[in-house]
């Protein structure tokens, strides 16, 4: 039977040391570059290196992120990048670019590539798609349910699930929110967290803006997932590998998170009971904003969403009594040691400090009691009454660190070993990964004089194996009687064949390379393309000469009536596609009829242009993370490189999406008790951050939240292609935009026509 695998995040050198000794079987790790995790330690080409031998060396197989989007001017340097990894034996690249990818499968296919979360990879035609284009595996989004992963296991598909760590409120992948607002790219690895952030619900009514009573400031900010008492139900579900999140986590994080998952799936096979209550209250010690085992374990609103705090809340040990001077009275309720780290709860502003000195009766101390009055020094202003909790604790990180600097971990070997008169004396070692090596003595085997060399003694010397990482599972030995050996040469024996069977479980493989090979067709595009989403935009838009694409209620109703209605694909799609153009924003829709890729695939160069177009989509509507520097540059590669204009469309209207979530912070903040609840669809909400800007949100067809920006883009420069994407728009609004619109595809053509005649 195989053996879920467990993923552990290594940010670092030393958080690498601490997923490899607390049982991991394989990590994941990020360059200085082309990974979701830019703000991590990360490793430059030389600590790589070091890193997939180290790991190579236990078995644990070494995972690449280069899960970021690409721009033209970068994807030259990637593809060296990958070009270096395979080289250096990395067992498999986390992709999110679609260039890249293709690069890869072709160039180097010896090397596995996984389909990153931020791929957006949610349904069966999905996964199917990409396991026949070439990806061994698919990472999940965090929102997949338990369900629908048993169902998706049974194509025999690898499954990477997420069960631990920091959630997005938004689909990975699909959010924008900080690229747009902060200009720090999600895509691009470098988020700022705008969802941790305070927020307001509020909502027009007869042109009054009201706002919803809610409870906490932080109204889109997740808990921690949890699913540690999941993992059987995840094993059975058929999941692959199990992910821990937490590059940006300290070492003895990583040490804890790994070793807690490294029992509860030795426990699920070896059907024994794991202390899930210690094992969360360890957790709580080290990071934890709240848990939830998420949304895969249908578990929504406030059971998901902390609305208190978007950052760790430690554990609770005590209430402050007084404050005097530079000192504060604590009544503990759990116990406190000197050099833990604690934080004091406030109505106005949170007061961290480390506890450097620890007074009891007046007295210092390291310990204080649960039960007992202690006293520490704080800087700042701290009320009497105000909670105090625990955010780390001496003792846990120094157990934790130790569980890797003492480097405990070996790899189990069997070794035989024959000694025979008058021949060489062999020693022969297999590994679990099936290498074996020899050593043979220099001198033959001879008669003993005075004492034999017993079996004991060859045990008892092979038996020393504690400065290497390997142990003896089981030791034969096949010995003549009355014969000897120097022991001196029988240890040379043992560090020889051991320093072999390390070196050959780190030596990277030949691995082949193959040339990149893409020819994709595609026809130049011109014209308007307009989503609408109710039947006023829709009617307003048909008097121009458009190609227009209605969401899916608005589709099905007005099919009949608009022959010439194309299908604007659901962001998150569970169905079949209807018969009509489609405008597509996954994977599986880019097969379709006479289908467009939409902004939301996230085109950013000229590699994943190319991929597209020969997935058949006739279109492509680059991201709206390329300026207009980036999407020209990417046109003039394509040019170059495909000797083909290429078919794209320029976005030239809209409030883009910024987030996409199966979050509701309408119907938490209502705390309505059913869904759907339908009050998305009675009010204009909004979101409103501390700058007062109002994020609009609209709930699709299946109860999905969209929040849009509060700005609208306008395009101002000519193109010959043109994407309009209304919202809440009046027909007059409508006509208007698309009068614009025509006006800079006019000036487009006029511009063109003048280069020809130049």
């Amino acid at each position: 039977m195989r053996r879920v695998e467990l993923l552990a995040p290594a940010g670092s050198m030393e958080a690498l040391y601490a997923a490899v000794q607390n049982g991991c079987d394989a990590v994941y790790l990020g360059g200085h570059q082309f990974n979701a995790r830019v703000y991590s330690d990360n490793f430059d080409y030389e600590r790589m290196s070091e890193a997939i031998r180290y790991a190579h060396g236990y078995g644990v197989k070494v995972y690449v992120t280069m899960n970021t989007l690409l721009y033209e001017d970068e994807i030259e340097d990637a593809i060296a990048y990958a070009r270096f990894l395979y080289e250096q034996g990395a067992d498999a690249l986390i992709i999110q670019d679609l260039g890249l990818f293709d690069v890869v499968s072709q160039c180097f296919p010896d090397m596995e590539c996984h389909a990153s979360t931020q791929l957006h990879i949610h349904n069966e035609a999905g996964i199917r798609k990409m396991a026949e284009l070439g990806f061994s595996r698919i990472v999940l989004p965090r929102e997949t349910l338990i369900e629908d992963i048993e169902r998706y296991a049974k194509s025999g598909i690898e499954l990477e699930v997420f069960v631990q760590g920091a959630i997005c409120v938004s689909y990975s992948g699909q959010c924008l929110m900080s690229a747009k607002k902060l200009n720090r790219s999600g895509n691009r690895g470098a988020c700022a967290q705008m969802c941790r952030m305070k927020y307001r619900l509020g909502y027009k009514q007869d042109h009054t803006v009201h706002y919803v009573k809610q409870e906490g400031d932080y109204l889109i900010s997740p808990k921690d997932l949890n699913t540690l008492q999941q993992v059987p139900k995840l094993i059975a579900a058929g999941v692959t590998s199990f992910k821990i999140e937490g590059r940006m986590k300290r070492p003895e994080y990583v040490a804890l998170m790994t070793a807690l998952y490294r029992k509860a799936i030795d426990a699920y096979y070896q059907d024994t009971a794991l202390d899930y209550h210690h094992a969360t209250k360890e957790m709580c010690k080290v990071f934890n904003r709240g848990f939830t085992s998420g949304l895969m374990f249908h578990q929504h609103d406030k059971a998901f969403i902390n609305h208190e705090r978007p950052n760790h809340i430690g554990i609770p040990v005590g209430k402050v009594l007084a404050r005097k001077q530079n000192r504060v009275s604590i009544q503990l309720s759990a116990p406190l040691y000197q050099h833990d780290g604690i934080r004091f709860i406030t109505d106005k502003e949170d007061v961290g400090c480390m506890v450097n000195k620890l007074y009891h009766n007046q007295l210092l101390v390291n310990r204080g009691e649960a039960g007992s009055i202690v006293e520490v020094e704080v800087d700042g202003y701290v009320p009497k009454h105000s909670r105090v909790v625990k955010t780390s604790d001496k003792i846990q990180l120094e157990e934790l660190r130790k569980s890797y600097e003492q480097g405990e971990r070996r790899v189990g070997v069997v070794m035989n070993f024959e000694l025979r008169m008058n021949q060489p004396a062999v020693l022969r070692v297999n590994d679990d990964l099936g290498h074996t090596c020899e050593a043979v003595s220099e001198a033959l085997v001879e008669a003993a004089l005075k004492t034999p060399l017993s079996k004991e003694r060859i045990f008892q010397q092979l038996n020393k194996t504690k400065d290497t990482i390997f142990y003896c599972e089981s030791i034969h030995i096949d010995a003549d009687d009355n014969c000897t050996m120097p022991i001196k040469e029988l240890n040379a024996m043992r560090r020889t064949v051991l320093s072999k069977l390390y070196e050959q479980r780190i030596a990277c493989l030949n691995r082949g390379i193959s040339a990149y090979q893409r020819q994709p067709l595609c026809t130049p595009i011109s014209g308007l393309f307009i989503k609408v989403i109710n039947e006023e935009q829709l009617k307003a838009a048909a008097a121009f000469q458009a190609q227009l694409y209605g969401e899916q209620l608005l589709f099905e109703r007005m099919k009949k009536s608009y022959n010439e209605l194309g299908y604007y694909g659901k962001r998150v799609m569970k169905e079949a596609y209807p018969k009509a153009p489609v405008m597509a924003c996954e994977i599986s829709g880019c097969t379709e009829h006479d289908s467009i890729a939409e902004h939301f695939m996230n085109c950013t160069n000229s590699y994943a242009a190319a991929f597209l177009f020969s997935l058949g989509v006739k279109a492509i509507i680059l991201s709206n993370e390329c300026s207009r520097d980036q999407a020209a540059a990417l046109k003039q590669a394509f040019y170059q490189r495909y000797h083909q204009k290429g078919a794209f469309i320029t976005y030239g209207y809209g409030r883009e999406e910024l987030m996409l979530s199966e979050y509701c912070v309408i119907h938490t903040c209502h705390q309505e008790t059913k869904k759907p609840c339908g009050l998305c669809l009675k009010h204009s909400y909004f979101l409103e951050d501390m700058k007062k800007r109002r994020y609009p949100l609209y709930g699709d067809a299946d109860c999905r939240i969209h929040l849009l920006d509060n700005e609208v883009f306008e395009l101002s420069e000519p193109a010959s292609a043109i994407f309009l994407n209304f919202h809440t728009e009046t027909a007059d609004e409508v006509q208007r935009v698309i009068q614009h619109a025509l006006t800079l595809i006019k000036n487009a053509d006029k511009e063109a026509s003048e280069i020809q005649e130049a």
